[in-house]
């Protein structure tokens, strides 16, 4: 068990994985929020690990062009599956749940380390930092055939911004 990657293995690991570099962009943004907000959440006394939200929030998108190639439908399961094989089977875990269905089934962010790496990723638009109500009006123009899912999660989505927000002491604002 290797436990967890340095952020130097993150990078190796999106480089043998042949992630685009407008991916990578997107997961390095990604990870500025993510750690912004572990940061902010370690100062408040919360248990938090920051080296788990630093390395799932650089690898959760590991699987995206590799899942494209092979028809959809497995993003999120496919970086949990190479996390595993590669020996990072805590942080496949949170890669796993970064997807938006997720936050459609009854208590499946569990940890604060998976809560964050969901919310971070849906704060960034490409790769750049935007409110939930832009991420989402993006998200309801560019996949309509998911419509329901994404009106229904939105107000989830919205919740979990309000709990992380207490718990960083922070305004969502301040995330830019």
């Amino acid at each position: 068990m290797k436990s967890i990657p340095s952020r130097g293995e993150c990078l190796e690991l999106l480089k043998k994985y042949k992630v685009p570099q407008n991916v990578i962009a997107h997961c390095m943004k990604v990870n500025e929020v993510a750690m912004f907000l572990a940061r902010k959440m370690k100062e408040r006394g919360e248990k938090v690990n920051p080296e788990l939200v630093n390395a799932a929030s650089l690898l959760h998108d590991l699987d995206k062009i590799e899942d494209i190639r092979n028809g959809g439908g497995r993003h999120g399961v496919l970086s949990r599956e190479i996390l595993e094989k590669e020996g990072y089977p805590e942080v496949g875990k949170i890669a796993e749940k970064h997807t938006m269905h997720t936050i459609l089934k009854t208590d499946c962010l569990l940890t604060l380390e998976e809560k964050i790496v969901f919310y971070a990723d849906k704060r960034v638009k490409h790769d750049k930092i935007v409110s939930l109500d832009e991420r989402f009006g993006y998200l309801r123009k560019t996949y309509p055939q998911y419509l329901d899912s994404i009106n229904r999660a939105e107000s989830l989505v919205k919740k979990l911004e309000k709990e992380l927000m207490e718990k960083a002491g922070i305004s969502a604002d301040e995330i830019k």
